[in-house]
């Protein structure tokens, strides 16, 4: 679905560039779960020395992949297990690849690690869970410049729109910013799910499971939703995920297993090894110079008009099945009555507001 890699670069750059500005680069470690790359992501990316500090790679390489993944074409469970698995830090955030990690998530989860913040359960035994923000479809597809993504953020990051749920479905069900909890309790549930192999609903699985020992959090509203998502279903398409992939829909109704893994959970049983950064560093990606501001007038312009049209043909198409109902409501009601009733009701179905 469009520049996924300069999604991904973007996504690596932003929230390196964050914990440097921070001072936190090595209190913070990225591990990208490569599934299956015939030419590893860790030689193609293109990275800022920030990036490639705090930055690495976990292959499984295609032999493997193609066995384990059965008829999915990508499955995540297993990607971020293995990565899981394997990293060395005390907490574990599973952030999706073109997902933007905003400072001051990473400011107030210093300082609760830290103790200058508190919750009123220790940091160690709670579920963190945000929803995240969304950069517009016609911006992003544009794969404009680091300067140019960093400045729309610093301008619009906290009016963008918040992906998440509305009462009485639950936050953790939408979509995700981040999903973080200690190391401990994702040992202690072996992790996701890995019959689960298909899209969505790894996280609420996951969440059910620990839910009812562990106090969920919602991390968003203490960060004020400081993920950003580089949108990229087009805004005039379906935003249905079974759309495009087999979802594990069969899985919502199952019983809970808390522990549903074997002990090898996170392919532990394979010697995946966790390299470095292997590409060529960019050490201007960062840092753009004024010639980008006026890139990012004509960008802001540009994106500006079209989300303007998507708008009215979107509005348009709500009316046009709006209307279209109400009329089919309306025939239903005066079919085989006589003309002259016909005013008399449709006024009726009017003021009763029931030509919907």
């Amino acid at each position: 679905m469009g520049n996924s890699r300069w999604r991904l670069e973007m996504a690596l750059n932003y929230v390196a560039k964050n914990a440097h500005e921070l001072g936190r680069e090595d209190d913070v470690e990225v591990l990208v779960a490569d599934w299956g790359s015939e030419i590893p992501l860790r030689e193609v990316l293109q990275l800022s020395p920030a990036a490639a500090k705090i930055v690495s790679f976990v292959l499984i390489p295609g032999e493997i992949a193609r066995v384990l993944q059965k008829d999915s074409p990508f499955p995540e469970v297993l990607a971020l297990n293995a990565a899981a698995r394997r990293v060395m830090g005390q907490y574990i955030g599973r952030i999706d690849q073109d997902t933007l990690v905003g400072k001051r998530f990473l400011t107030m989860f210093f300082k609760m690690h830290d103790g200058d913040e508190q919750l009123a359960t220790a940091l160690d035994t709670v579920l963190l869970f945000a929803n995240r923000r969304c950069i517009p479809y016609r911006f992003a597809v544009r794969c404009p410049s680091f300067w140019v993504v960093d400045r729309f953020i610093r301008l619009f990051g906290p009016s963008l729109k918040i992906e998440t749920s509305r009462p009485p479905v639950p936050f953790y069900l939408a979509d995700v910013g981040i999903w973080l909890l200690h190391r401990n309790l994702w040992n202690e549930c072996g992790g996701y799910d890995e019959r689960m192999i298909y899209m969505n609903a790894m996280e609420p699985d996951m969440i059910s499971r620990l839910i009812e020992k562990c106090k969920m959090v919602d991390l968003g509203k203490l960060v004020n939703y400081d993920f950003y998502h580089l949108e990229h279903y087009h805004p005039r398409g379906v935003r249905k995920s079974s759309s495009y992939r087999k979802t594990n829909r069969e899985f919502c109704t199952q019983p809970n297993i808390f522990y549903p893994n074997s002990k090898d959970w996170g392919l532990i049983q394979y010697p995946l090894e966790v390299l470095p950064y292997g590409g060529k560093v960019e050490t201007g990606a960062c840092e753009q110079a004024r010639a980008e501001l006026a890139r990012f007038l004509l960008l802001m312009v540009s994106a500006g008009a079209q989300f303007t049209w998507d708008s009215l043909i979107l509005s348009l198409r709500a009316a046009h099945s709006h209307w279209t109902r109400r009329a089919g409501t309306a025939w239903d009601a005066i079919r085989g009555q006589p003309l002259v009733r016909w005013p008399s009701i449709l006024r009726g179905l009017w003021s009763q507001r029931t030509v919907r």
